[in-house]
């Protein structure tokens, strides 16, 4: 385990190598996900909450997984771990799958509850 100091005080703290990873991932992880979530028109950015909140749900689902500073390997597209980069997909996609199960189907479009009936 290595010692980090996140900013200058009396007491240096050691930190997990989780904590290290967050520390050191954690607005580029931001700004790929907000990045990648579509927005109403060019000029307007995705909600920060949501975007908060599917970061959250990347970093619980690649530490459940089993992410540790040992296997950390850059991906393609930026200095972000591959396997956030794939958390931040799974994340993304599942809200993306939600948002459009709630919304109604335009107008003259049979759907399947509609059919069923």
């Amino acid at each position: 385990m290595t010692t980090i100091t996140a900013h200058r005080s009396r007491s240096s703290r050691r930190y997990s190598s989780a904590e290290e990873l967050f520390m050191t991932h954690q607005q580029q992880l931001l700004q790929f996900i907000a990045d990648r979530l579509p927005v109403a028109d060019f000029r307007s950015e995705p909600d920060p909450h949501l975007v908060e909140d599917l970061v959250q749900d990347a970093w619980v689902k690649a530490l459940l997984g089993g992410l540790d500073n040992t296997d950390v390997r850059p991906g393609l597209e930026s200095e972000l771990p591959e396997v956030l980069m794939d958390a931040a997909r799974v994340a993304i996609h599942r809200h993306l799958t939600r948002q459009l199960a709630e919304e109604p189907a335009p107008s003259g479009v049979n759907t399947l509850e509609s059919r069923a009936a």
